[in-house]
């Protein structure tokens, strides 16, 4: 998952100033991808799923991790005048590990409270979670400005 993260971060950080808040879309949809993947590795393999198999899945998610997170907070502060650029990035920070915060509870919620069915099922329906919050995730791009914030180097 790392190995995608980080690789796509490094691509998509070139490909900002051209693609600005798509970027945002094509990373939630690779994510969409490889939960779709890792969901379907769970229900077909079960607890016998190996590494490998599961590897793939964690690197697609990694990819679109990668190309949401490395550029969110430059899409983010686009449409923000300079003057307010600290104050908009300290409230986007803050409002970003609030989101991390509830949704792992959230997700981890639905696992245990789904568990007494059996590991497979409480990962199938967590899995189902995340892929439900990432559509809906989909849903808000719209509202990202157009066009990132202008890169000083």
């Amino acid at each position: 998952m790392i190995a995608g993260l980080i690789l796509a971060a490094a691509v998509c950080m070139g490909l900002i100033g051209k693609l600005g808040r798509v970027l945002a879309l094509i990373g939630l949809l690779i994510t969409l991808a490889g939960t779709g993947l890792l969901l379907t590795v769970v229900t077909t393999a079960g607890t016998r799923a190996t590494w490998w198999e599961l590897a793939g899945a964690f690197l697609v998610i990694g990819a679109g991790m990668g190309a949401c997170i490395g550029t969110i907070f430059d899409i983010a502060l686009g449409g923000v005048s300079p003057d307010e650029a600290g104050g908009a990035s300290g409230s986007l920070s803050a409002v970003q590990q609030i989101a991390a915060g509830v949704g792992s509870a959230a997700v981890t919620s639905v696992y245990f409270s789904t568990l007494h069915s059996g590991q497979i099922h409480a990962v199938s329906v967590s899995l189902t979670v995340v892929i439900a919050i990432t559509a809906l995730c989909l849903t808000s791009f719209r509202l990202l400005p157009r066009v990132a914030a202008a890169q000083e180097h």
